[in-house]
Protein backbone atom coordinates (compact mmCIF):
# COMPACT_ATOMS: atom_id res chain seq x y z
CA UNK A 1 0.00 0.00 0.00
CA UNK A 2 1.13 3.71 -0.45
CA UNK A 3 -1.68 5.33 1.29
CA UNK A 4 -1.55 5.22 4.88
CA UNK A 5 -3.82 8.18 6.66
CA UNK A 6 -5.23 11.00 4.98
CA UNK A 7 -7.48 13.86 7.42
CA UNK A 8 -8.70 17.37 6.65
CA UNK A 9 -10.50 17.77 10.08
CA UNK A 10 -13.57 18.24 8.73
CA UNK A 11 -16.00 15.95 9.60
CA UNK A 12 -15.37 15.59 13.19
CA UNK A 13 -17.65 18.42 14.43
CA UNK A 14 -18.67 22.01 14.21
CA UNK A 15 -16.52 25.38 14.70
CA UNK A 16 -15.68 25.93 17.86
CA UNK A 17 -15.91 22.40 18.97
CA UNK A 18 -13.55 21.21 21.43
CA UNK A 19 -12.45 17.67 20.41
CA UNK A 20 -13.49 15.73 23.26
CA UNK A 21 -17.09 16.64 22.24
CA UNK A 22 -16.20 15.88 18.51
CA UNK A 23 -16.42 12.82 16.66
CA UNK A 24 -12.23 12.82 16.62
CA UNK A 25 -11.96 10.23 19.02
CA UNK A 26 -13.18 7.90 16.51
CA UNK A 27 -10.51 8.32 13.99
CA UNK A 28 -7.72 9.43 16.08
CA UNK A 29 -5.98 7.45 18.70
CA UNK A 30 -5.99 9.79 21.62
CA UNK A 31 -6.94 13.29 21.75
CA UNK A 32 -5.20 16.75 23.29
CA UNK A 33 -5.79 16.21 27.10
CA UNK A 34 -7.47 19.64 27.16
CA UNK A 35 -7.19 22.94 24.44
CA UNK A 36 -7.60 20.93 21.50
CA UNK A 37 -10.49 22.80 19.59
CA UNK A 38 -11.78 22.65 15.81
CA UNK A 39 -11.30 26.20 14.49
CA UNK A 40 -11.47 27.78 10.94
CA UNK A 41 -9.29 25.97 8.37
CA UNK A 42 -7.03 27.42 5.40
CA UNK A 43 -9.89 27.27 2.94
CA UNK A 44 -13.37 28.36 3.33
CA UNK A 45 -16.20 26.44 5.03
CA UNK A 46 -13.10 23.63 6.65
CA UNK A 47 -11.90 23.40 9.78
CA UNK A 48 -8.62 22.57 11.20
CA UNK A 49 -7.29 21.29 14.28
CA UNK A 50 -5.65 23.72 16.86
CA UNK A 51 -3.33 22.02 19.72
CA UNK A 52 -2.32 24.16 23.11
CA UNK A 53 0.09 23.75 25.90
CA UNK A 54 2.11 21.42 24.23
CA UNK A 55 -0.78 18.55 24.26
CA UNK A 56 -0.96 16.29 21.49
CA UNK A 57 -3.24 14.17 19.12
CA UNK A 58 -2.01 10.73 18.15
CA UNK A 59 -2.68 8.29 15.26
CA UNK A 60 -1.25 4.67 15.39
CA UNK A 61 -0.58 3.37 12.36
CA UNK A 62 -1.55 0.21 10.89
CA UNK A 63 1.93 -1.03 10.52
CA UNK A 64 5.75 -0.50 11.65
CA UNK A 65 6.85 1.68 8.79
CA UNK A 66 11.21 2.64 8.19
CA UNK A 67 10.22 5.59 5.93
CA UNK A 68 7.36 7.65 5.76
CA UNK A 69 6.35 10.57 3.12
CA UNK A 70 3.56 13.03 4.31
CA UNK A 71 2.65 16.57 4.56
CA UNK A 72 0.63 18.94 6.88
CA UNK A 73 -0.59 22.21 6.79
CA UNK A 74 0.72 24.07 10.10
CA UNK A 75 -0.49 27.90 11.66
CA UNK A 76 1.97 28.47 14.74
CA UNK A 77 1.73 31.33 17.05
CA UNK A 78 5.56 30.49 17.60
CA UNK A 79 5.32 30.77 21.35
CA UNK A 80 6.96 27.31 21.21
CA UNK A 81 7.87 24.58 19.48
CA UNK A 82 4.91 22.83 17.46
CA UNK A 83 5.27 20.28 15.29
CA UNK A 84 4.80 16.35 14.21
CA UNK A 85 6.62 13.47 16.09
CA UNK A 86 6.99 9.82 14.76
CA UNK A 87 6.74 7.43 17.14
CA UNK A 88 7.91 3.75 17.84
CA UNK A 89 5.40 2.23 20.45
CA UNK A 90 5.50 4.98 22.75
CA UNK A 91 9.37 6.05 21.88
CA UNK A 92 9.55 9.23 20.11
CA UNK A 93 12.03 8.54 16.61
CA UNK A 94 12.26 11.93 15.27
CA UNK A 95 9.96 14.99 15.12
CA UNK A 96 9.35 18.26 12.78
CA UNK A 97 8.44 21.43 12.99
CA UNK A 98 8.62 25.05 13.84
CA UNK A 99 10.50 26.45 16.70
CA UNK A 100 9.89 29.98 18.65
CA UNK A 101 12.29 32.07 15.70
CA UNK A 102 9.93 30.57 13.14
CA UNK A 103 12.78 27.86 12.01
CA UNK A 104 12.06 24.58 10.65
CA UNK A 105 13.73 22.23 12.55
CA UNK A 106 14.35 18.52 12.12
CA UNK A 107 14.98 16.93 15.66
CA UNK A 108 15.46 13.34 16.74
CA UNK A 109 13.83 12.46 19.60
CA UNK A 110 10.68 14.88 20.58
CA UNK A 111 10.64 18.38 20.14
CA UNK A 112 13.20 20.03 21.09
CA UNK A 113 15.24 16.94 20.76
CA UNK A 114 19.01 17.07 19.23
CA UNK A 115 18.86 19.01 16.61
CA UNK A 116 19.17 17.47 12.84
CA UNK A 117 18.55 20.30 10.89
CA UNK A 118 17.11 23.25 10.45
CA UNK A 119 16.02 26.20 7.89
CA UNK A 120 18.47 29.73 7.27
CA UNK A 121 14.86 30.89 7.13
CA UNK A 122 12.15 32.05 9.04
CA UNK A 123 8.37 31.78 8.99
CA UNK A 124 6.40 35.09 10.49
CA UNK A 125 3.98 33.59 13.57
CA UNK A 126 0.21 33.01 12.66
CA UNK A 127 0.83 32.56 8.98
CA UNK A 128 -0.19 28.89 7.11
CA UNK A 129 2.35 26.91 5.60
CA UNK A 130 2.95 23.83 4.39
CA UNK A 131 5.46 20.97 5.46
CA UNK A 132 6.58 17.95 3.89
CA UNK A 133 8.80 15.64 4.99
CA UNK A 134 10.28 12.07 3.21
CA UNK A 135 12.02 10.38 6.38
CA UNK A 136 13.81 6.88 7.03
CA UNK A 137 13.98 5.74 10.62
CA UNK A 138 17.29 4.87 11.04
CA UNK A 139 20.78 5.82 13.01
CA UNK A 140 22.05 6.76 9.48
CA UNK A 141 18.30 7.80 8.16
CA UNK A 142 18.10 10.06 4.95
CA UNK A 143 15.45 13.13 4.80
CA UNK A 144 14.76 15.35 2.44
CA UNK A 145 12.14 18.07 3.95
CA UNK A 146 10.32 20.79 2.22
CA UNK A 147 8.37 24.07 3.51
CA UNK A 148 4.86 25.20 0.72
CA UNK A 149 7.30 22.85 -1.89
CA UNK A 150 10.90 24.16 -1.81
CA UNK A 151 13.25 21.72 -0.66
CA UNK A 152 14.64 23.23 2.86
CA UNK A 153 17.44 20.54 3.92
CA UNK A 154 18.44 17.40 3.06
CA UNK A 155 20.64 14.78 4.44
CA UNK A 156 21.69 11.54 6.62
CA UNK A 157 21.39 11.59 10.46
CA UNK A 158 19.96 9.39 13.49
CA UNK A 159 16.42 9.25 13.20
CA UNK A 160 15.22 7.06 15.46
CA UNK A 161 15.77 6.58 19.39
CA UNK A 162 14.02 3.34 20.04
CA UNK A 163 15.74 -0.03 19.04
CA UNK A 164 13.81 -0.48 16.32
CA UNK A 165 14.39 1.39 12.82
CA UNK A 166 10.76 2.14 12.25
CA UNK A 167 7.82 4.16 13.46
CA UNK A 168 4.03 3.58 14.27
CA UNK A 169 2.67 6.58 15.32
CA UNK A 170 2.29 9.66 13.96
CA UNK A 171 1.33 12.67 16.85
CA UNK A 172 0.71 16.23 16.65
CA UNK A 173 1.99 18.53 19.31
CA UNK A 174 1.22 21.95 19.10
CA UNK A 175 1.86 25.66 21.58
CA UNK A 176 -1.17 27.22 20.16
CA UNK A 177 -0.85 25.84 16.65
CA UNK A 178 -3.26 24.61 13.99
CA UNK A 179 -2.97 21.29 11.63
CA UNK A 180 -5.08 21.15 8.17
CA UNK A 181 -4.49 19.12 5.62
CA UNK A 182 -2.79 16.10 6.22
CA UNK A 183 -1.21 13.04 4.12
CA UNK A 184 0.70 10.26 5.15
CA UNK A 185 2.19 8.13 2.78
CA UNK A 186 4.71 4.42 2.80
CA UNK A 187 6.96 4.72 -0.49
CA UNK A 188 5.49 1.17 -1.94
CA UNK A 189 3.03 0.98 -5.39
CA UNK A 190 3.61 3.39 -8.21
CA UNK A 191 1.45 6.03 -7.17
CA UNK A 192 1.19 8.18 -4.03
CA UNK A 193 4.67 7.16 -3.13
CA UNK A 194 6.19 11.07 -2.88
CA UNK A 195 5.65 14.09 -2.09
CA UNK A 196 3.20 15.93 -3.45
CA UNK A 197 3.27 19.64 -3.10
CA UNK A 198 1.22 21.76 -1.21
CA UNK A 199 -1.96 19.30 -0.94
CA UNK A 200 -5.84 20.18 0.20
CA UNK A 201 -8.20 17.44 1.86
CA UNK A 202 -11.61 18.18 0.44
CA UNK A 203 -14.20 16.44 2.68
CA UNK A 204 -17.25 16.46 0.75
CA UNK A 205 -20.79 15.37 2.68
CA UNK A 206 -23.75 13.34 1.17
CA UNK A 207 -26.44 14.91 -0.28
CA UNK A 208 -28.75 12.69 -2.32
CA UNK A 209 -29.56 8.71 -1.87
CA UNK A 210 -27.97 6.57 -4.90
CA UNK A 211 -28.75 3.18 -4.27
CA UNK A 212 -29.92 2.30 -0.90
CA UNK A 213 -30.99 -0.39 1.25
CA UNK A 214 -30.24 0.22 4.91
CA UNK A 215 -33.42 1.51 7.07
CA UNK A 216 -33.40 4.65 8.66
CA UNK A 217 -33.47 4.37 12.51
CA UNK A 218 -34.28 7.53 13.48
CA UNK A 219 -33.03 11.34 13.04
CA UNK A 220 -32.65 14.49 14.67
CA UNK A 221 -33.20 18.16 14.52
CA UNK A 222 -31.82 20.68 17.06
CA UNK A 223 -29.12 21.20 19.29
CA UNK A 224 -28.48 17.19 20.02
CA UNK A 225 -24.44 18.26 20.51
CA UNK A 226 -22.69 20.48 22.91
CA UNK A 227 -19.36 22.00 21.71
CA UNK A 228 -17.81 22.10 25.42
CA UNK A 229 -20.04 21.07 27.81
CA UNK A 230 -20.97 23.81 29.58
CA UNK A 231 -23.93 24.76 31.44
CA UNK A 232 -26.81 27.56 32.12
CA UNK A 233 -29.21 27.89 34.66
CA UNK A 234 -33.28 26.68 33.54
CA UNK A 235 -35.45 28.59 36.17
CA UNK A 236 -38.98 26.45 37.68
CA UNK A 237 -41.84 28.16 35.60
CA UNK A 238 -40.26 28.49 32.55
CA UNK A 239 -40.55 27.81 28.91
CA UNK A 240 -37.56 27.39 26.92
CA UNK A 241 -37.91 27.02 22.96
CA UNK A 242 -35.50 26.80 19.95
CA UNK A 243 -35.83 27.68 16.73
CA UNK A 244 -34.93 24.36 14.08
CA UNK A 245 -36.10 24.38 10.47
CA UNK A 246 -35.78 20.62 9.30
CA UNK A 247 -34.22 19.76 5.66
CA UNK A 248 -36.22 16.57 4.90
CA UNK A 249 -39.50 15.41 6.12
CA UNK A 250 -40.10 13.31 8.86
CA UNK A 251 -42.62 12.87 11.88
CA UNK A 252 -41.57 14.89 15.34
CA UNK A 253 -42.22 12.27 17.65
CA UNK A 254 -40.30 13.80 20.73
CA UNK A 255 -38.44 16.44 22.45
CA UNK A 256 -34.84 15.51 24.12
CA UNK A 257 -33.46 17.81 26.39
CA UNK A 258 -30.07 17.38 28.24
CA UNK A 259 -29.69 17.91 32.32
CA UNK A 260 -26.40 18.70 33.79
CA UNK A 261 -27.49 18.64 37.47
CA UNK A 262 -29.48 15.40 38.77
CA UNK A 263 -33.37 15.78 40.45
CA UNK A 264 -35.49 13.00 41.24
CA UNK A 265 -38.19 15.22 41.85
CA UNK A 266 -37.55 17.34 38.68
CA UNK A 267 -41.24 17.58 36.13
CA UNK A 268 -40.76 17.98 32.45
CA UNK A 269 -43.40 18.26 29.64
CA UNK A 270 -42.27 19.03 25.85
CA UNK A 271 -43.63 21.81 24.12
CA UNK A 272 -43.78 22.85 20.00
CA UNK A 273 -44.76 26.01 18.69
CA UNK A 274 -45.53 27.02 15.11
CA UNK A 275 -43.19 29.52 13.71
CA UNK A 276 -44.99 32.89 13.57
CA UNK A 277 -42.68 35.73 11.37
CA UNK A 278 -39.45 34.73 13.42
CA UNK A 279 -41.31 34.11 16.55
CA UNK A 280 -43.10 31.55 18.53
CA UNK A 281 -46.39 31.72 17.39
CA UNK A 282 -49.37 28.89 18.22
CA UNK A 283 -48.78 25.57 20.26
CA UNK A 284 -48.45 22.40 17.95
CA UNK A 285 -48.33 19.65 20.61
CA UNK A 286 -47.31 19.12 23.85
CA UNK A 287 -46.94 15.78 25.86
CA UNK A 288 -47.52 13.83 29.12
CA UNK A 289 -45.13 14.70 32.01
CA UNK A 290 -41.98 13.19 33.13
CA UNK A 291 -40.43 13.12 36.24
CA UNK A 292 -36.41 12.86 36.76
CA UNK A 293 -33.76 14.05 35.84
CA UNK A 294 -29.77 12.52 35.41
CA UNK A 295 -26.82 14.96 35.04
CA UNK A 296 -25.52 13.16 31.52
CA UNK A 297 -28.46 11.27 30.65
CA UNK A 298 -31.38 12.97 27.94
CA UNK A 299 -34.72 13.38 28.98
CA UNK A 300 -36.75 12.44 26.09
CA UNK A 301 -40.56 13.97 26.73
CA UNK A 302 -43.26 12.15 24.53
CA UNK A 303 -45.08 14.22 21.94
CA UNK A 304 -49.30 13.71 22.60
CA UNK A 305 -49.85 14.47 18.55
CA UNK A 306 -46.85 13.97 16.32
CA UNK A 307 -45.70 16.36 13.75
CA UNK A 308 -45.07 16.11 10.28
CA UNK A 309 -41.89 17.70 9.47
CA UNK A 310 -41.94 19.52 6.69
CA UNK A 311 -38.46 20.46 4.41
CA UNK A 312 -37.89 24.15 5.02
CA UNK A 313 -40.78 24.82 7.47
CA UNK A 314 -39.30 26.27 10.59
CA UNK A 315 -41.14 25.80 14.31
CA UNK A 316 -39.81 26.01 17.80
CA UNK A 317 -38.98 22.92 20.12
CA UNK A 318 -38.63 22.85 23.83
CA UNK A 319 -40.36 22.42 27.33
CA UNK A 320 -41.21 23.63 30.61
CA UNK A 321 -39.94 22.44 33.96
CA UNK A 322 -41.17 22.64 37.43
CA UNK A 323 -37.95 23.02 38.70
CA UNK A 324 -34.74 25.11 38.98
CA UNK A 325 -32.15 22.86 37.27
CA UNK A 326 -28.52 22.92 35.79
CA UNK A 327 -29.01 21.88 32.11
CA UNK A 328 -26.16 21.93 29.14
CA UNK A 329 -25.60 24.17 26.85
CA UNK A 330 -24.49 23.59 22.97
CA UNK A 331 -21.98 26.22 23.20
CA UNK A 332 -20.19 28.72 25.68
CA UNK A 333 -20.08 32.55 26.64
CA UNK A 334 -16.50 32.57 24.10
CA UNK A 335 -18.74 30.93 21.49
CA UNK A 336 -22.08 31.88 22.26
CA UNK A 337 -25.33 32.01 19.79
CA UNK A 338 -27.61 32.68 22.46
CA UNK A 339 -30.50 31.11 20.39
CA UNK A 340 -32.45 30.41 23.52
CA UNK A 341 -36.09 31.73 23.84
CA UNK A 342 -37.11 31.53 27.67
CA UNK A 343 -40.87 32.91 29.46
CA UNK A 344 -41.90 32.47 32.89
CA UNK A 345 -45.55 30.75 32.74
CA UNK A 346 -47.02 28.05 35.50
CA UNK A 347 -46.12 24.68 34.72
CA UNK A 348 -48.96 23.49 36.44
CA UNK A 349 -51.22 25.16 33.65
CA UNK A 350 -49.21 23.41 30.78
CA UNK A 351 -48.03 25.20 27.66
CA UNK A 352 -49.82 28.12 26.76
CA UNK A 353 -52.23 27.55 23.62
CA UNK A 354 -50.25 31.05 22.04
CA UNK A 355 -46.44 31.59 22.83
CA UNK A 356 -45.91 34.29 25.25
CA UNK A 357 -43.89 37.74 24.90
CA UNK A 358 -40.44 35.63 25.42
CA UNK A 359 -37.01 36.55 25.48
CA UNK A 360 -34.48 36.53 23.21
CA UNK A 361 -30.85 36.06 23.54
CA UNK A 362 -31.09 33.44 25.97
CA UNK A 363 -28.13 30.47 26.31
CA UNK A 364 -27.89 27.57 23.53
CA UNK A 365 -29.34 24.80 25.90
CA UNK A 366 -29.51 21.51 24.33
CA UNK A 367 -32.82 20.72 23.17
CA UNK A 368 -33.57 18.34 20.44
CA UNK A 369 -36.42 16.75 18.64
CA UNK A 370 -36.58 12.94 17.92
CA UNK A 371 -37.61 11.79 14.23
CA UNK A 372 -39.27 8.65 12.59
CA UNK A 373 -40.76 8.02 9.26
CA UNK A 374 -37.49 9.79 7.22
CA UNK A 375 -38.00 9.66 3.30
CA UNK A 376 -34.16 9.54 2.95
CA UNK A 377 -30.90 7.74 4.41
CA UNK A 378 -28.58 10.26 2.85
CA UNK A 379 -29.95 13.16 5.29
CA UNK A 380 -29.26 10.57 8.63
CA UNK A 381 -25.09 10.26 7.49
CA UNK A 382 -23.72 13.82 6.72
CA UNK A 383 -24.43 15.69 10.35
CA UNK A 384 -21.80 17.73 11.96
CA UNK A 385 -21.01 16.35 13.69
CA UNK A 386 -22.04 12.80 13.43
CA UNK A 387 -25.87 12.21 15.23
CA UNK A 388 -24.51 8.51 16.60
CA UNK A 389 -26.95 6.31 17.77
CA UNK A 390 -29.72 9.90 17.71
CA UNK A 391 -29.70 9.52 13.66
CA UNK A 392 -28.25 6.32 11.88
CA UNK A 393 -29.12 4.20 9.27
CA UNK A 394 -28.77 0.21 10.06
CA UNK A 395 -29.06 -3.44 8.28
CA UNK A 396 -28.45 -6.91 9.51
CA UNK A 397 -28.51 -8.46 5.53
CA UNK A 398 -25.61 -9.26 4.27
CA UNK A 399 -25.33 -7.90 0.93
CA UNK A 400 -26.85 -4.61 2.14
CA UNK A 401 -25.38 -1.60 1.01
CA UNK A 402 -25.95 1.83 1.13
CA UNK A 403 -24.40 4.60 -0.97
CA UNK A 404 -24.71 8.04 -1.42
CA UNK A 405 -23.96 10.83 -4.15
CA UNK A 406 -22.53 13.41 -2.43
CA UNK A 407 -21.58 17.50 -2.83
CA UNK A 408 -18.85 18.59 -5.56
CA UNK A 409 -15.66 19.42 -5.27
CA UNK A 410 -15.23 23.17 -4.03
CA UNK A 411 -12.63 24.05 -6.74
CA UNK A 412 -11.26 22.25 -9.93
CA UNK A 413 -7.64 21.02 -8.76
CA UNK A 414 -4.83 20.49 -11.01
CA UNK A 415 -4.34 17.04 -10.09
CA UNK A 416 -6.07 14.57 -7.02
CA UNK A 417 -4.25 12.16 -5.33
CA UNK A 418 -7.32 9.50 -4.84
CA UNK A 419 -10.33 9.65 -2.85
CA UNK A 420 -10.83 8.36 0.87
CA UNK A 421 -13.91 7.22 1.84
CA UNK A 422 -14.82 7.44 5.66
CA UNK A 423 -17.95 5.43 6.98
CA UNK A 424 -18.65 5.93 11.04
CA UNK A 425 -19.93 2.46 12.23
CA UNK A 426 -20.91 -0.02 14.71
CA UNK A 427 -22.54 -3.20 15.80
CA UNK A 428 -25.14 -3.74 17.67
CA UNK A 429 -25.85 -7.02 18.05
CA UNK A 430 -23.98 -10.24 19.18
CA UNK A 431 -22.29 -12.58 16.85
CA UNK A 432 -19.51 -11.62 13.73
CA UNK A 433 -19.80 -8.69 11.28
CA UNK A 434 -18.02 -7.48 8.52
CA UNK A 435 -18.71 -4.02 6.66
CA UNK A 436 -16.57 -2.95 3.54
CA UNK A 437 -16.24 0.86 2.56
CA UNK A 438 -17.66 0.98 -1.04
CA UNK A 439 -16.59 3.52 -4.12
CA UNK A 440 -18.40 3.67 -7.07
CA UNK A 441 -17.56 5.11 -10.09
CA UNK A 442 -19.48 5.00 -13.63
CA UNK A 443 -20.65 1.87 -13.87
CA UNK A 444 -17.67 -0.08 -11.79
CA UNK A 445 -18.17 -0.37 -8.05
CA UNK A 446 -14.71 -1.57 -5.75
CA UNK A 447 -14.75 -2.73 -2.40
CA UNK A 448 -12.60 -1.55 0.67
CA UNK A 449 -11.00 -4.35 2.76
CA UNK A 450 -13.95 -6.04 4.66
CA UNK A 451 -13.66 -4.83 8.46
CA UNK A 452 -15.13 -5.65 12.22
CA UNK A 453 -16.94 -2.57 13.71
CA UNK A 454 -16.93 -3.26 17.26
CA UNK A 455 -19.26 -1.87 20.12
CA UNK A 456 -18.26 1.37 19.84
CA UNK A 457 -18.74 3.99 16.67
CA UNK A 458 -14.81 4.41 14.88
CA UNK A 459 -14.23 4.99 11.43
CA UNK A 460 -13.45 2.61 8.57
CA UNK A 461 -12.22 4.08 5.16
CA UNK A 462 -11.23 2.84 1.75
CA UNK A 463 -8.93 4.54 -0.47
CA UNK A 464 -8.93 4.76 -3.93
CA UNK A 465 -5.51 6.43 -5.87
CA UNK A 466 -7.35 6.09 -9.76
CA UNK A 467 -10.95 6.31 -11.02
CA UNK A 468 -12.02 2.52 -11.11
CA UNK A 469 -14.15 2.99 -13.60
CA UNK A 470 -10.97 4.43 -16.29
CA UNK A 471 -7.95 3.40 -14.71
CA UNK A 472 -6.47 6.58 -14.90
CA UNK A 473 -6.02 9.18 -12.18
CA UNK A 474 -9.45 10.95 -11.37
CA UNK A 475 -10.76 14.19 -12.54
CA UNK A 476 -12.96 16.79 -11.10
CA UNK A 477 -15.81 15.26 -12.85
CA UNK A 478 -15.33 11.93 -11.78
CA UNK A 479 -14.70 12.64 -8.27
CA UNK A 480 -18.18 15.36 -8.60
CA UNK A 481 -20.64 11.89 -9.91
CA UNK A 482 -19.31 8.87 -8.04
CA UNK A 483 -20.82 7.48 -5.47
CA UNK A 484 -19.65 5.89 -2.25
CA UNK A 485 -21.13 3.82 0.90
CA UNK A 486 -21.13 0.84 2.96
CA UNK A 487 -22.14 -2.59 2.93
CA UNK A 488 -22.10 -5.60 4.68
CA UNK A 489 -20.06 -8.05 3.90
CA UNK A 490 -20.45 -10.77 6.04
Amino acid sequence: MADIFWDGFDKYGPLNATTSASSMGSEWTSLPSNSGLLVAGRFTNSLALQISYGNTASRTLPANYPRLIGGIAMQSNLSNNSGVLFADAGTNQCSLGFNSQGKLVLWQGGLGGTQIAISSNSITANSWHYVEWDLTFASAGTYTVWLDGAQVFTGTGNLKSSGNASANTVLLNGNTCNFDDMYLFDSTGSVNNAVRGDSRVDTLFPTADSSVAFTPGQGVIGAWYSLNGSTAYMSANQLFLRKVTPTVAGILASVSAMPQSTSASANFKPAVYADNNGAPGNLLSSGPQVTGATAGTAVTMALTTSQTLSPGTPLWIGYLTDTSLSMQRQDNSNFSTNAGYTANVTYSSGAPATAPGMSAGQPSLQVWGNVTGLSSNFSETNEIPPGGDLSYVASSTVGAEDLYGFASLSSTPSNIAGVKVSALLRKTDSGARTVSVQIKSGTTEVSGAAQAPGASYAYFAAYADTDPNTGAAWTASGVNSLSAGAKIAS
